[in-house]
């Protein structure tokens, strides 16, 4: 029975380190999206997600679209409405908006890379939790002990 208290503990570990693997995972994906999509709290909600997991996560997921009406001023990298003329700092004229972010792409593959290894993380940890108490049952029964009363 004690070696099946040492694959407990040993399953315990293994699946508090994917899943802080899969948190942190998360939170770059979070972080990699907002900025591709020029966000300037795009450090906060990797730090959210990361720290306080699911509910920051669902927050930023509806409102992740909220700063498309949104570009930097080549001159001043003041943020402001698409649609305004010109610059309300600095005066000068506004581009198209083609041209907001020229790393987004790679952004945007680091963030999706990003977020399928820390969904395919949680699903091990949930595979290994499955197995562990599979196997822990089988073994208890094949004992004699039961866990049924």
């Amino acid at each position: 029975m004690a070696s099946v208290g040492i694959g407990v503990l040993f399953l315990i570990m293994v699946v508090s380190l994917l899943a802080l693997a899969a948190r942190v995972l998360f939170a770059l994906a979070a972080y990699n999206d907002a900025c591709a999509k020029a966000n300037p709290d795009a450090l906060m909600w990797g730090l959210l997600i990361g720290f306080l997991g699911l509910i920051p996560g669902i927050i930023y997921l509806c409102i992740r679209n909220s700063s498309r009406n949104y570009i930097v001023c080549p001159n001043c990298g003041f943020r402001h409405y698409f649609y305004d003329a010109v610059c309300p700092r600095c005066g000068a004229p506004n581009q198209p908006p083609q041209n907001r972010n020229p790393l987004a792409g790679e952004q945007v593959r680091r963030a999706k890379l990003f977020l399928t290894i820390a969904v395919a993380l949680t699903g091990v940890a949930i595979l290994a939790v499955i197995v562990c108490m599979v196997f822990v049952v089988s073994i208890s029964s094949f004992g004699g002990n039961s866990f049924y009363y």
